[in-house]
């Protein structure tokens, strides 16, 4: 018998009709610059000198206008402008005519387009990067240290335009139907000197061509460190490899496979074929996760807690898309959670911060600085409350009805992007209990949102970064 679910006032419908309305009358006044309207395929051609950490590289686009609307342009975010990193870009061109494309931010380059719904063009930027040593925030993204090179968050990409932000994550990136990667180095180089993901092509022993390809992903990374060794294991059928220097690789792979096994019993599928783990040169700073990739670093290789928490990003942030800045907690705290409950580890939160504060409630510079670790900062409130929180939700619900009702949430929204107010509701939906209480005790805003399937409706529109 299926469970009755509480009533919900009659204001609820009228507010599902006037947002059904409003979207029938035509494009919001942002709708121009939505990038979820967008189906997306990269092709991303690098040349990359080792020895001086030079990378020579041309982002090709392929946008497909899925909306209703003419787009009049996209925002690509370009992270390593801000690092100091960019040293030559463009000319930029939109099926191979140059366009003025311009800097709104200090990472945000704006491309004019004219595309009519169902059309497709292809933006072209070529760009080179001199990379160095990351700030500590971002180490495990794009930095050159030790002789390793990290490329994370390195290339144009389909976002929102937002700015750089020295504290939490700077990515707001939507899910590409493939992202194809070709990279030729100056001179040979060891088979495994490259770690990525979708790996189809690399020299028998040594030289100087690799081909990676993923699809239904919405970001793309790779390391590369002649001294990498590898180590493979196998969790269900999907491939880990594990690159690692400094240490042997086996306590990692093995942490890897627990996670992966764990999360998919709890959350629901991992629906790619591989995971890569990667060791970067910096014994500072902060792992990151990517779609299918993790970046370690050299301090936190064998970290159980770290490691299992970037692997729990690959169902919250990988397979479910947030606005990272404004919403952190909706993949920072299901990460931490998730590493808690597969070590059997309880909470450590000491502050009293909303649970669903922006990293913007914290101070910082562009690319340094803010409170990580304070009782009221961002670890605390946002990973170590978070968990808090979640577990509290857990334990109202019930384990079986809580699992299973975030296995239907990864299944509905799977490669699209979510919001705090549509999950909130989700659950309250999902159980008889009364979690009001709760969402008032640890949000800042703990009115869920009424009817998540608004978001559907850009789904409709969009299906390569909505609903599956």
């Amino acid at each position: 018998m299926a469970r009755m679910r509480p009533a919900r006032p009659l204001t609820l419908l009228v507010t599902v009709a006037l947002a059904m309305a409003t979207w029938a009358a035509g494009p919001p006044l942002a709708a121009a610059t939505e990038p979820g309207a967008f189906e997306q395929r990269y092709e991303l051609v690098a040349t990359l000198d080792v020895p001086s950490a030079r990378l020579d590289a041309v982002a090709a686009i392929e946008l497909t206008n899925r909306s209703r609307w003419t787009r009049t342009h996209v925002d690509l975010a370009f992270v390593p402008r801000a690092l100091g990193f960019l040293v030559d870009e463009g000319p930029v061109t939109v099926d191979g005519i140059a366009v003025e494309a311009s800097w709104t931010t200090d990472i945000n380059l704006r491309v004019p387009l004219a595309v009519e719904p169902g059309e497709e063009v292809r933006v072209q930027v070529p760009f080179t990067l001199a990379v160095g040593l990351a700030p500590p925030a971002f180490t495990a993204r794009t930095s050159a240290a030790n002789g390793v090179l990290s490329f994370g968050q390195w290339f144009p990409i389909v976002s929102t335009e937002h700015e750089v932000y020295g504290l939490g994550d700077s990515a707001v990136t939507y899910t590409a139907e493939r992202i194809r990667f070709e990279l030729t180095t100056t001179t040979p180089l060891p088979r495994d000197a490259v770690a990525c993901a979708g790996l189809q092509a690399a020299p028998a022993e040594r030289g100087t061509s690799w081909v990676c390809e993923l699809e239904r992903v919405r970001d793309f990374s790779f390391v590369v460190n002649p001294n990498f060794r590898l180590t493979t294991r196998d969790a269900a059928g999907i491939e880990v490899r594990v690159y690692t220097e400094t240490v042997d690789g086996a306590a990692t792979a093995g942490t890897a496979v627990e996670a992966l096994l764990g999360m998919q019993e709890r959350f629901g599928a991992y629906p790619w074929p591989d995971l890569v783990l990667a060791e970067v040169g910096s014994a500072g700073g902060f792992s990151m996760e990517y779609p299918r990739q993790v970046h370690l670093t050299r301090d936190k290789v064998v970290d159980r807690y770290v490691i299992i928490h970037e692997v729990a990003h690959q169902w919250f942030y990988g397979q479910l898309g947030n606005d990272q800045q404004a919403e952190p907690w909706l993949d920072e705290a299901w990460a931490d959670f998730s590493a808690r409950l597969l070590m059997g580890i309880g909470e450590n939160a000491c502050g009293t911060r909303p649970v669903d504060s922006p990293v913007f409630a914290w101070p910082a510079e562009a690319t340094t600085g803010g409170d990580w670790t304070s009782c009221d900062g961002y670890f605390h409130s946002v990973f170590y409350r978070g968990s808090e929180f979640l577990t509290a939700v857990r334990a109202t619900m019930g384990d079986e009805t809580f699992f299973g009702a975030m296995r239907d949430w990864l299944e509905q929204n799977r490669h699209g992007m979510v919001e705090g107010r549509a999950l909130l509701w989700h659950l309250q939906r999902e159980t008889d209990e009364d979690l009001e209480p709760l969402y008032a005790s640890y949000l800042d805003d703990p009115d869920p949102r009424p009817v998540p399937a608004l978001a559907g409706i850009g789904a409709a529109v969009a299906p390569a970064v909505g609903r599956r």
